[in-house]
């Protein structure tokens, strides 16, 4: 098991974009009425690059015969601004999903994770549903903080739903600390996240 630059000529791209999904399903739906949508929509996304689901942003688990066990999606700092990306988003797609993709960074903006530009934020780390249970999730949060490490991080942070008690108890296990938490009223319920962080110096 390894963890490498997601390459979009050898790594599967769907797959990808599915596993992406599976992070935050509800909210993809919600925006793009279904799986399929929302799928073809973020591998649209991780295609482009220079965006928060870029290609250049993502990492896979996979073995010598490139089978991605998982997935990793990070960036360093504040990342690009709202604005910013929707003059990309204007390039790859209609004005409505255009429009919609910054509507969902907007929403995202205000819950996610305060991040700092000596920080790593873990945008979305997802296991392949044939591979859990196995220690996917684990290397994965271990290889987050050797690139952490490596380029002089203070804190690798992260954002989990707060009904996902599974990856809560998993990122508390491996050491994280929820340090914030945002919770209001949405369709149906409530929306909250809790926002965690592990500090290396």
């Amino acid at each position: 098991m390894k963890l490498v630059k997601f390459n979009p000529l050898v790594h599967d791209i769907n797959l990808v974009a599915g596993l992406i999904y599976e992070t935050d399903s509800e909210t993809f739906e919600f925006y793009f009425n279904n799986r399929q949508n929302a799928v073809k929509i973020i591998g649209k996304l991780v295609e482009a690059g220079k965006n928060n689901l870029g290609h250049e942003n993502i990492y896979v688990v996979t073995n010598t015969e490139n089978k991605i066990f998982g997935v990793l999606v990070i960036s360093f700092g504040s990342g690009k601004s709202i604005f910013g990306n929707f003059s990309l988003y204007k390039k790859v797609f209609n004005l409505r999903i255009a429009f919609k993709l910054v509507l969902f960074d907007m929403v995202d903006s205000i819950f996610c994770a305060s991040i700092d530009n000596c920080d790593l934020y873990l945008a979305s780390v997802a296991v392949n549903y044939d591979c859990r249970g196995k220690g996917v999730g684990k290397f994965i949060l271990k290889k987050s903080l050797d690139i952490a490490k490596k380029n002089k991080c203070k804190r690798a942070v992260l954002d989990v739903d707060i009904y996902n008690e599974a990856a809560l108890g998993l990122y508390q296990k491996f050491g994280f600390k929820i340090y914030d938490k945002k919770i209001l009223p949405w369709i149906g319920g409530k929306k909250g996240i809790y926002n965690m962080e592990f500090c290396l110096y």
